[in-house]
């Protein structure tokens, strides 16, 4: 991530639009801003509907239907409030606070969800199934189906123990940096 008040020129949509042209420039920022728009449309669905399921009022409340609505209407402002504020409230303070997380978070996010999840699961799955490619006669086409990624289990320990390096070389830096 580029921080704030880096130096100009260092953030490579700036890059990508200052050589492409007019065309370029304008779809690079009409696709920026979607998906800003579309992580901030997803961000606050799912943030409000957890506040919404997390925060439920107990089953005796009112009785009449345009209390119910009146209720029902603070407990959207509560919710959308709990989502939206204090995320804006921890930007004021901070405003560089949110580029380190990313990078905190992507390190270790990242390694273990593209690296050491998908490897454990594939050797989980292969403990229940046939490891190899077996030639069965009385099977259709006479084969067994074997593992769909060839490279057997030394792959898959290198794969996930690589992810594991990686989110330990972060946090030992992330230590060091704090001591």
């Amino acid at each position: 991530a580029v921080e704030p008040g880096a130096s100009p020129g260092s953030d490579p949509l700036d890059l990508l639009r200052a050589s492409g042209g007019a065309a370029l420039g304008t779809g690079v920022l009409v696709f920026s801003l979607t998906a800003i728009i579309t992580s901030f449309i997803g961000f606050v669905l799912a943030l409000t509907d957890f506040f919404a399921d997390a925060l439920r009022p107990s089953e005796g409340g009112a009785s009449d239907s345009a209390d119910k609505q009146e209720d029902s209407e603070l407990i959207k402002v509560r919710d959308f409030a709990l989502t939206l504020i204090l995320p804006l409230a921890v930007a004021c303070y901070d405003p560089t606070l949110f580029f380190q997380a990313i990078d905190k978070a992507g390190a270790f996010g990242v390694s273990m969800l593209f690296g050491f999840l998908p490897a454990w699961l594939a050797l989980s799955r292969r403990a229940m199934e046939s490891p190899v490619l077996a030639q069965q006669p009385g099977m259709l086409g006479g084969y067994v189906r074997g593992p769909l990624v060839p490279g057997g289990i030394l792959i898959l320990v290198l794969v996930a123990g690589g992810a594991l390096a990686v989110v330990a070389q972060n946090a030992l830096e992330l230590l060091a940096g704090a001591s």
